[in-house]
This record gives C-alpha cells, structure tokens and sequence, in this order.
C-alpha cells in the first residue's frame, strides 16, 4: 500500500510541476510592457492614423508590468487619428530584489483599420 502511495505523490508532482516551475524561472518575473492601439475610421477620403509609443524599463526592475488597451473610432469625411502613449515600467517595491537581471519585454501593437464610404451611385439622367 505504501508504494501505491509513494506512486500517486510522485505521479501528482510531475503533473502538477509544469504549472509550478515556470514561477520559479526568471523570465516568469520578466518586466513587460503590453501596449495595444486600434484606430478605426469610416470615411470619404483617406485620412491620418498615427500611432507613438514610447516604453521605458528601469534598470532595476524586478518583474513588473504596464498593459495599455485603447480603441478610437472616428466616422468622418476625413479622419485624423493620432495616439501617443508613454508606458514606464519600475522597480517593485515588494522586497524581492535579486541581482538577477530580468528580461525587459515590450510589445507594440497597432491594428489600423479603414474604411471607405461607398460612393452615392450615379443617376441616369431623367427625362
């Protein structure tokens, strides 16, 4: 019966240790910044989309995360879009700091989207 027993623990930590060793990693305590734009326009004639974004690390920065989600519509003739977004990611202040370097992830994504107005379609002309 002990055996049995001494099977399933070791059974049950090798399941369970995927789970359980990426906490343990030093990318898991990577310091990311997540920063998502979308810019939609419906319009007549082609317009202006922009899109900066500026993320900064600290040097010493022990795990820490910015996540930034925006979305901007705009039903014009024309439509001018611009968007700038500054993300800064600091050091924790939660006493675990190590002299392990973390790695520093940033992730820019910009999702344009345009569309034309469909033309007034022409009449014949009447009689």
């Amino acid at each position: 019966m002990n055996v049995k027993l001494i099977y399933l623990g070791l059974f049950s930590a090798s399941a369970i240790s995927p789970f359980l060793i990426p906490a343990f990693t030093p990318s898991a305590m990577a310091c990311t910044a997540v920063d998502v734009g979308v810019q939609i326009a419906r319009e007549d004639k082609r317009g202006i989309q922009e899109n900066n974004v500026s993320q900064k690390f600290d040097p010493d920065c022990d795990g820490g995360r910015v996540v930034n989600r925006s979305v901007q519509k705009c039903r014009s003739g024309r439509c001018i879009q611009r968007r700038n977004s500054e993300q800064e990611v600091r050091r924790s202040n939660h006493g675990r700091r190590s002299n392990i370097k973390r790695p520093k992830i940033g992730v820019k994504v910009h999702v344009p989207v345009r569309i034309q107005n469909p033309k007034a379609p022409r009449r014949p002309f009447e009689d």
